[in-house]
């Protein structure tokens, strides 16, 4: 059990965040590095289903590449296994989240609630909660603050031209 302690708070939503922050870095070199999009390969391999996309364009090969290598990272600093399945956590909400998108018809710039700002977050806490590493007000407290921030962080990173669209 990881008691729900400042430290263990921060270590827990700054990896969480962190992660979530280098897969949207990845974006934003699609855009402005030359060529970079190319190497970015969507790791449902534009496969569909039903005339959508399993997952879109936003969940890549490079991407589960960096989670992989940001847990390894962790794991060599921290000696967690568990705290090293963040980055992973992370990366597989995001790609639930844009599998549940893509069901419910919204393509990549289209704002779906509770899962635009939260995926994530939601599965970490899931199944942390689940498996008792951490409990429920843990988990719902880092989900109510990335429900506050989140949207106020893609805000600013529009208005810095570092995203597409401000949700």
């Amino acid at each position: 059990m990881i008691y729900f302690t400042l430290e263990n708070f921060l270590i827990y939503f700054c990896l969480a965040w962190g992660t979530n922050i280098a897969l949207n870095f990845l974006y934003v070199m699609k855009r402005y590095i030359p060529g970079f999009s190319s190497l970015d390969y969507p790791l449902d391999c534009r496969i569909k289903y039903r005339g959508e996309r399993l997952i879109g364009e936003s969940t890549t090969f490079i991407g589960l590449f960096l989670c992989l290598v940001i847990s390894v990272i962790i794991f060599l600093i921290i000696h967690s296994v568990v705290w090293a399945l963040i980055p992973l956590i992370v990366y597989f909400g995001h790609m639930i989240g844009s599998f549940i998108k893509r069901r419910f018809h919204k393509k990549g710039g289209e704002f779906l609630p509770l899962i635009d700002h939260g995926d994530y977050m939601l599965l970490l806490g899931i199944i942390f909660v689940a498996s008792g590493y951490i409990n429920f007000y843990f988990a719902f407290t880092a989900l109510l603050i990335t429900y506050i921030l989140h949207p106020l962080a893609c805000f600013i990173a529009f208005k810095l031209k570092l995203r597409e669209y401000p949700y």
